[in-house]
């Protein structure tokens, strides 16, 4: 295998890629690895006595990286697998496993579609130890992102970087397989929301050529795979193109919103509500397109014209009163923290803490609006909290841009203390009287529809419209930018449900249909994957101008693409699905969906909604790795 080296990445990285902390402090991005041979870097493993464990910290993945501080990696070791110098020990063994039989743990660190580093064990968003006194070897990766760019200034992070970066480390990992403890062949994929979305597309797209052109781009090893053996995906921000309806069809009763990174709290305008019947409407024949079956009776899955009836209706409502009844059922057993009864529970005789709201700015149209760290913090994850770094201007010595999460997130520079942890604000609050709409008999809850539940226990969070904003300026507009347009629409439905209301709404159809001619323009992918792989390539040449590129884009960034359909790619053998039943951030359908798309292409998958659990790696205590275990033995 032809040797890569990174020289060239290295000095991008002395030369243009600083860590700025506060007042004119900046330090060189710290790489262990002079080539992308790890055997030439065994010296670099030392021993962690605290989490008991060998490091293999800032290892650069790629020798072609544009922004060397997110394209990079650390690997951690249960002890027994290593020794001194980074030699693997054949003899260890811990939890039944060894260093040729240990699966290797693949987390993903995206967030918000952004641009995120890798992390360090006692850091924020890492899920490390759990994983170590498993006796799994645990990865964690970063990958550019919807805001990055490189030396020069130009964007290089829009879809599908922040797939084709994880692709990379996976390739990276494989080449390396021989100086590696842990088996390469069971690569076991984990991530949260866009984190989950990138780990249902590694399950999903293995060693597909769509992305060869790509990768190629990206440095990775192209002799090398990137399929995995299975995928955890927690909360997936996924199916970007039918999101909005899919929103709007679950939250249609709500007609007010919280504030997000989709927009400041609001009530909806009439043409706000004329616009969330019409996609509601869409949503339904668009979930009724797609053919799923029930994957225990084969019984035809569908959604009624009223929207909240049918078998698909029903399904969903069952996977919801299921996550009740598993919540109330360990209540009752006492094998949660909480310390009060399933029936104190369901009357709200009970208290609970969660963070203090955030503080926020009033907008140009009076309205309470978070300020930029307040709406990264959704993205961070509960339990993590923000420091709001200092923000100057152009004849100031401080950054004049807001500050991103991804260097929020980052390990501080050589000689700058980390932070002591630091707890977020903490309120105190009376439970809800529940009882109008959830039962429990004592074996079985039942929640009494989907209206009542969204109205009385997890409100709307984003307005009409939430994924392809009206303004252009979401977290999914940017994802589908170019270099030269940060921000796109991509929606051909919500441009047409626009358009639909051109008589009643005349105003806000000249305000605005005309920037969405472009979603709506967009023609058909091409027909062969030689021929998509050719149009990748003049996409890119053309810096991702025109409307076949964003085609292109929003194809590879969909996993439903992938699934029961011609496409040709090496897919996990295994899938764990796990969204939170208080995650208001998507439509539950968008995870169930998924989720019944893998079960009738005849995947094992293992799918379910977890009570009270808000857009978070939602799961009950060791769930998740005893599943590991069960299929790596």
């Amino acid at each position: 295998m032809k040797q890569q080296t990174c020289a060239i990445a290295v000095q991008v990285c002395k030369a243009a890629v600083t860590m700025e902390e506060g007042k004119q402090m900046t330090q060189s991005i710290p790489i262990i690895n002079k080539t992308m041979e790890l055997a030439e870097a065994q010296d670099q493993w030392f021993f962690d006595e605290n989490y008991q464990c060998w490091c293999l910290e800032d290892v650069l993945y790629t020798s072609k990286a544009t922004t060397p501080k997110f394209q990079r990696l650390s690997i951690f070791v249960p002890a027994p697998y290593m020794k001194e110098g980074g030699v693997i020990d054949p003899e260890g063994c811990m939890n039944g496993f060894t260093a040729a039989t240990a699966p290797v743990i693949m987390n993903n660190n995206s967030a918000g579609y952004m641009e995120m580093p890798h992390m360090w064990l006692g850091g924020p968003r890492c899920f490390g130890p759990q994983y170590l006194e498993r006796g799994f070897v645990y990865v964690t990766c970063g990958n550019r992102g919807r805001e990055s760019k490189d030396a020069d200034g130009k964007r290089c992070g829009k879809i599908p970087s922040n797939l084709v970066d994880l692709k990379t480390v996976i390739r990276f990992l494989r080449h390396n397989a021989a100086v590696l403890p842990g088996d390469m062949e069971k690569i076991i994929s984990v991530g949260w929301s866009a984190g989950g979305a990138m780990s249902s597309l590694l399950a999903v797209t293995g060693n597909n050529q769509n992305y060869d052109s790509y990768l190629e781009e990206s440095g990775a090893f192209m002799d090398e795979r990137d399929d995995v053996y299975a995928a955890q995906i927690y909360c997936p921000i996924i199916d970007l193109e039918h999101a909005d309806l899919a929103y709007e069809w679950m939250f249609s009763a709500d007609k007010e919103n919280e504030s997000s990174p989709a927009g400041p709290a609001g009530v909806m305008t009439p043409f706000e509500e004329a616009l969330s019947a019409r996609l509601s409407d869409s949503y339904i024949q668009y979930f009724n397109s797609l053919g799923l079956k029930n994957p225990e009776t084969g019984e035809a899955l569908r959604l009624n014209a009223d929207g909240r009836s049918g078998s698909a209706y029903d399904y969903l409502m069952a996977r919801i009163d299921a996550s009740a009844t598993k919540f109330l059922t360990k209540l009752e057993k006492g094998e949660l923290p909480e310390q009060y009864s399933a029936e104190d529970y369901i009357k709200g005789n009970y208290t609970y803490e969660t963070m203090a709201p955030q503080s926020g700015k009033d907008g140009d149209d009076g309205k309470d609006e978070p300020d930029d760290v307040d709406l990264l913090q959704g993205h961070a994850g509960p339990g993590v909290a923000l420091n709001k770094p200092p923000v100057g201007g152009p004849d100031g010595d401080l950054p004049s841009e807001p500050p991103t999460l991804g260097n929020m997130l980052s390990r501080p520079p050589k000689g700058v203390p980390t932070p002591p942890p630091f707890e977020p604000p903490m309120i105190t609050l009376q439970g809800k009287d529940k009882s109008g709409w959830l039962s429990w008999d004592g074996v079985q809850a039942k929640v009494s529809d989907l209206d009542t539940y969204v109205l009385n226990h997890r409100r709307r969070m984003k307005p009409c419209t939430s994924f392809d904003i009206l303004n252009c300026q979401s977290a999914e507009n940017e994802v589908y930018g170019t270099p030269q347009q940060p921000s796109v629409h991509f929606s051909t439905d919500v441009a047409k449900a626009i358009e639909s209301l051109k008589m009643q709404f005349p105003e806000e159809y000249g305000t605005y249909y005309p920037a969405y001619v472009l979603a709506l323009e967009t023609p058909p992918r091409c027909a062969s994957a030689a021929d998509r792989a050719a149009d990748d390539r003049n996409a890119s040449h053309l810096g991702g101008a025109g409307d076949t590129a964003l085609t292109r884009q929003k194809y590879l960034n969909n996993p439903l693409n992938f699934i029961g359909t011609e496409e040709k790619s090496d897919q996990a053998k295994y899938y764990r699905i796990r969204v939170g039943a208080s995650d208001a951030d998507t439509s539950f359908m968008i995870g169930m969906t998924l989720a019944l798309k893998l079960a009738n292409a005849g995947k094992p998958v293992d799918y379910a909604l977890v009570w009270d659990k808000p857009h978070c790696e939602a799961d009950y205590p060791g769930e998740m790795l005893d599943w590991i275990e069960s299929i790596c033995r």
